[in-house]
C-alpha cells in the first residue's frame, strides 16, 4: 500500500511554499515526518503530487534526503489536467491558474495509485502516528468490496476544536457519524476560526454559524481503494459543466466521498485519532510546528536528523 501526498497547494496564506518550509532539527520538511510514521504502519511506497514549477527545489529539498530504499513516485498537478475535451478550450480562455482542488489533485494521481488501496493526506498537516497505523489496518482488513458492493473507505477522525489554531481561518471537512462509527454526512466549512473564544465557521453568502470543539473533523487523512477514481472522474467532469466554477472553486475529495456514501456506493470507517495536530496553513504557524518538533525529538520520538543511518537517495533532477 501506497501514501498518496497532496503537495501541490500554492500557500496563498502562507506567504511561500510551505511543503518546502525547514521545521525539523535538522531542517526536515513537515511531509517527512509523515513519511516516518507511514513506513512505521507498514505503507511501502510514496507518490507525491505536485506542481512542475517547484519539482527542482522538491527534488533537491525533499527527495535527495529522502532514504533510497524507499520507492518514490512524482505525479503533476495542473488546471489543464483532466478536463473533458469538450470544455478544455472554454476553460482555457476562461484562464484558470489556480489549482482545482484536493479532488482533481488525487485525480491527477489515479495512474500511479490504481493498483492497490492507499492512504491520502496533505503535505502540510502532521497527523501523528496512530493515524496511519489504524488505517493500514483497517485497508489490510477490508480489500474488497462490502457485502452490497460498496467501496470501503476510512478515515482518521479529529476533534474539531484540536484542529483549528488559535489565530487565521482554515477549511474543514465535518463529519456526521452514526453509532457505528460511519461517516454518514460531510459538510466542507471552507472559513472556521476561533473568535471570541467559539469556533465559527463563515459560510459564502456571510452567514455565521457557531461550531462544537467535539464534532468530528476530517484532517484529509483518508484510507481509500482505487474505486474512488470513476467517482471523482464523472464528478469533476459535472463541477466542470458549471461555467460559475471556473474562475476560483475548488473541487474538494471529501464531497465527493460524500455523494458516494449518500448513494450506497461506499461506506467509510471514522477512526477516532487522539493525538496532537498541528499544520502550516498561516505564517505564524510555522514557529508552533518547529517548537512541537523540537520537544517530540527531545523525549525521543524521533531520531536527529530523521533519517539517521539510512542512506539518502540523492535523486537527480
Amino acid at each position: 500500500m501506497k501514501l498518496a501526498i497532496l503537495a501541490a497547494g500554492i500557500g496563498s496564506r502562507f506567504g511561500g511554499v510551505k511543503q518546502l518550509a525547514s521545521i525539523g532539527p535538522a531542517g526536515e520538511t513537515l511531509p517527512e515526518y509523515n513519511i516516518y510514521h507511514a513506513l512505521e504502519a507498514g505503507f511501502d511506497g510514496i507518490v507525491f503530487l505536485i506542481r512542475k514549477d517547484i519539482e527542482k527545489d522538491f527534488r533537491e529539498t525533499v527527495l535527495a534526503r529522502l532514504p533510497g530504499d524507499i520507492p518514490v513516485e512524482l505525479a503533476f498537478q495542473d488546471p489543464s489536467r483532466r478536463i473533458p475535451a469538450g470544455l478544455a478550450e472554454r476553460i482555457a480562455r476562461a484562464g484558470r491558474t489556480k489549482p482545482w482542488g484536493t479532488g482533481h489533485a488525487l485525480l491527477c494521481m489515479r495512474e500511479a495509485l490504481s493498483g492497490d488501496s492507499f492512504v491520502v493526506i496533505n503535505a502540510d498537516d502532521f497527523y501523528g502516528k496512530r493515524g496511519f497505523a489504524d488505517i493500514h489496518a483497517y485497508l489490510a482488513a477490508n480489500p474488497g468490496p462490502g457485502a452490497r458492493g460498496e467501496a470501503r473507505f476510512c478515515l482518521a477522525g479529529y476533534r474539531l476544536g484540536g484542529v483549528v489554531p488559535s489565530s487565521g481561518s482554515v477549511s474543514r471537512a465535518i463529519c456526521s457519524v452514526d453509532a457505528a462509527g460511519f461517516l454518514t454526512k460531510i459538510t466542507e466549512h471552507t472559513r472556521i476560526e476561533l473568535a471570541g473564544g467559539e469556533l465559527r465557521s463563515t459560510w459564502p453568502d456571510g452567514r455565521v454559524e457557531t461550531l462544537s470543539p467535539d464534532l468530528h473533523a476530517s484532517m484529509n487523512i483518508w484510507g481509500l481503494t482505487p474505486a474512488i477514481f470513476p467517482a471523482l472522474e464523472r464528478s469533476f467532469g459535472e463541477f466542470l459543466e458549471d461555467a460559475g466554477h471556473w474562475s476560483r472553486a475548488e473541487f474538494y475529495l471529501p464531497a465527493v466521498i460524500g455523494d458516494m456514501i449518500a448513494g450506497g456506493r461506499a461506506s467509510a470507517r471514522a477512526l477516532g485519532v487522539d493525538e496532537a495536530y498541528f499544520g502550516l496553513t498561516n505564517p505564524e504557524d510555522l514557529q508552533g510546528a518547529r517548537r512541537a518538533l523540537a520537544e517530540r525529538t527531545a523525549r525521543g520520538d524521533y531520531p536527529t536528523p530523521l533519517w539517521r543511518g539510512r542512506a539518502p537517495a540523492g535523486r537527480p533532477a
